[in-house]
């Protein structure tokens, strides 16, 4: 199975659930991009491509664009997508929409701690499946879900490259309102 369909067939199930192989060099020999996007920063371990995906969501029939940067380094993958949610439910709170993010993936789930990152919400977990690990860093701030996700073996979850991939994302400061 395709990396990329991994990480794509993760993503999309998992849209629904929050409202409801290249050269073989390290991460760490790559040639890293900063990224500066609508309101957030990012390095990956080469330069992304870029896709658009339109989904609709669970619960609220909305059709959103997720924007999706992924990079492929060996065998692993690194995933950013940017979602924003215009038509939310008022009793969904950010911590929710994290949690239903994280239950949305297939596999089993491995490890999950909550976090914040720039001061919004946010949760790292690894969930296993069919031999894959899949190590997620989702942030939920103002009505846009982000998504850092690495797929790659038994412990990519630890790998320096993850850690700076994860590490390396920051939301913008948002203007006063």
């Amino acid at each position: 199975m395709r990396l990329s369909a991994v990480v794509r067939g993760v993503c999309i199930a998992m849209v629904g659930w929050a409202v409801a192989a290249g050269g073989v060099r390290s991460a760490s020999a790559q040639q890293w991009t900063e990224l500066r996007e609508a309101g957030f920063r990012i390095e990956m371990p080469g330069t992304p491509e870029r896709s658009v995906q339109e989904l609709t969501v669970n619960g609220t029939g909305e059709v959103v664009d997720q924007i999706e940067l992924t990079v492929t380094v060996g065998g692993t993958e690194y995933f950013c997508s940017r979602t924003v949610y215009r038509r939310m439910p008022a009793d969904l709170t950010p911590a929710q929409m994290l949690v239903n993010s994280r239950d949305g993936r297939p596999g089993h789930l491995l490890t999950d701690r909550s976090l914040s990152v720039s001061g919004a919400p946010a949760r790292d977990y690894v969930h296993e499946e069919d031999g894959w690990i899949l190590a997620t860093r989702a942030i939920y701030a103002s009505d846009t879900l982000y998504q850092l996700i690495v797929v790659g073996r038994a412990g990519v979850q630890a790998a320096p490259a993850t850690r700076r991939f994860f590490d390396s994302f920051s939301l913008a400061p948002r203007p006063p309102a």
